[in-house]
């Protein structure tokens, strides 16, 4: 019995993470070029894993996965992901301006 654990192999991920590099309107052109280039395939219609293991492609999914990563994202000053910056669009004065602060439990 083989087990693919999809979320730890950047061979399967790769592909979803193109898909969100698009959405969140960072420039992924070059990475996804290479990455066709190599034959590594699109993200699947759905979660989970591309239909046939590609391991020998997990070298340049690492890779390409970290160039990713260190692409500049035009929407971080709107959606920060640090605790301080998400206070600070949460804080009470925000509310006037449409954004309602998370309720505090």
């Amino acid at each position: 019995m083989n087990l693919r654990l999809t979320w730890v192999q950047p061979e399967d991920l790769l592909g979803h993470e193109l898909r969100q590099a698009a959405e969140d309107g960072r420039d992924a052109r070059a990475v996804a070029a290479r990455w066709a280039e190599a034959g590594g395939p699109p993200a699947p219609e759905t979660a989970g894993a591309s239909g046939v293991p590609r391991p020998d492609l997990r070298p340049l999914a690492e890779e390409l996965m970290d160039a990713l990563a260190a692409l500049p994202a035009p929407l971080s000053d709107n959606e920060p992901t640090s605790l301080p910056g998400i206070r600070a669009l949460t804080a009470p004065g925000r509310a006037a301006a449409g954004v309602r602060p998370a309720p505090r439990g």
